[in-house]
């Protein structure tokens, strides 16, 4: 039976392309969040690049490839401004002879020209814009966004609510209905609730081992320099820099990024957001791979910076799908050639988290497959694939059951 109400928790990228995807299917959605705005931590990032990183024909390419292609149809079916969205194109630079190996192994995979195609330097250089020393891989649609507009966007469904400056505490199951709370009072009800909170997804599940992680991502804000104002699309080598896309503080800017570094605790607390010069010069080095000349051009021009925490998990797939009970799991632990169907689903709870740094790309493909699942259509990808993104797996790996681990409750 289709649910009339959901509670989405969380306002990033994943919670709004969730109760977007749930919304579009009739389904009445409130989203919570606990800042004052949504997409104020990890999704409000000044820019957000769209495009896939793939390694030749194994899964983990073919659930990036399938998510980019539908984050880009998404992102363009929205009408965003021109200011907000470009189809700019990306540039993967084999920079190095293991990213030369990889692009070129890419290549021979048959994509069409209007998903990548592989080009030579001077190929390159004209698509850019500027002078590119390296072959790469040329996404010819690949995009830039601006998250907080595009997240806005998203939420503007007249079968939305938004109630933000709500810290959810805790999750209660009344009846047929889900209740939730603050530290004091219900904040909400609703038939299913999807938690979709990034970092802050174990406390509500504190029985089930969700082997999550904050990352720690700095972007350097860099004003253009003449030659650098040139720049027609994306590059990448180990980081990126975007065209000139940003305006701060009345200057026209770059985005460079970005640094990835695990930290020892979940906290977003002033000290562990605060911009750290050593990053500035780490976003350089990866400016070096991309341009020796343009880092030189650019490296006295940086005029700011954001911080934020990602959330990732240890095997670096996101978690997407419906919860078990893990008490009651563990009480009668099944045999290993349970039906997944007879394990104990907590009916109408699901999870949409750890997309690390390529939420915009993977968050919205999960969402589509969290609704289809919830309304009971035809899924996205295949079973298999949403298998491998099984938020128990880790609790069922601990138990024994790799079989399990790999299966979600569509499958029996």
């Amino acid at each position: 039976m289709v649910p009339k109400t959901a509670i989405v928790i969380g306002g990033g990228i994943a919670g709004c392309s969730t109760v977007y995807a749930l919304a579009q299917r009739g389904i009445q959605v409130t989203l919570l969040e606990r800042n004052d705005t949504i997409a104020s931590e990890a999704s409000g990032n000044p820019l957000a690049m769209l495009y896939p990183r793939l390694s030749g024909d194994d899964t983990s390419s073919q659930f990036a490839l399938a998510g980019y292609l539908h984050s880009l149809a998404l992102f363009k079916s929205l009408n965003l401004s021109p200011a907000d969205f470009d189809t700019c194109g990306m540039l993967q630079l084999g920079f190095n002879q293991n990213e030369l190996a990889r692009i070129q192994k890419v290549a021979t995979q048959n994509h069409p020209n209007s998903i990548l195609k592989y080009v030579t330097q001077f190929e390159a250089s004209t698509l850019a814009g500027i002078d590119i020393v390296h072959d790469a891989l040329y996404f010819p649609n690949a995009a830039w966004v601006k998250p907080q507009q595009l997240c806005k966007r998203l939420t503007e469904h007249k079968s939305i609510s938004i109630l933000t400056s709500n810290n959810v505490d805790r999750l209660l199951k009344n009846g047929h209905a889900f209740e939730v709370y603050d530290h004091k009072n219900i904040i909400a009800k609703a038939d299913i609730v999807i938690i979709a909170n990034a970092n802050d997804a174990q406390q509500l599940c504190q029985n089930l081992p969700l082997n999550t992680q904050a990352v720690r991502g700095q972007v350097s804000i860099l004003k253009y320099a003449e030659t650098s104002r040139q720049l027609k699309t994306i590059v990448c080598s180990d980081g990126y820099l975007s065209p000139v896309a940003l305006k701060q503080n009345a200057r026209h800017c770059h985005c460079l990024g970005a640094t990835f570094s695990g930290t020892a605790t979940l906290s977003t607390q002033h000290n562990d957001l605060q911009i750290d010069g050593k990053d500035h010069l780490t976003n350089l080095d990866k400016l070096n791979n991309i341009s020796p000349f343009l880092h030189d051009q650019l490296q006295d021009k940086i005029v700011d910076g954001r911080v934020s925490l990602r959330c990732t998990t240890t095997d670096y797939w996101p978690l997407v799908g419906q919860l078990l009970d893990p008490v009651t799991l563990k009480a009668k632990p099944p045999r290993p050639s349970a039906a997944t169907n007879s394990l104990p689903w907590v009916s109408g709870l699901y999870m949409n988290v750890a997309h690390g740094s390529k939420g915009f790309t993977s968050a919205p493909l999960c969402a589509e497959l969290l609704a289809s699942s919830i309304c009971n259509e035809k899924l996205p990808i295949s079973n298999e694939m949403a298998g491998l993104l099984n938020p128990n797996r880790f609790l069922l790996r601990e138990m024994g059951l790799k079989r399990l681990a790999k299966m979600t409750a569509t499958l029996s």
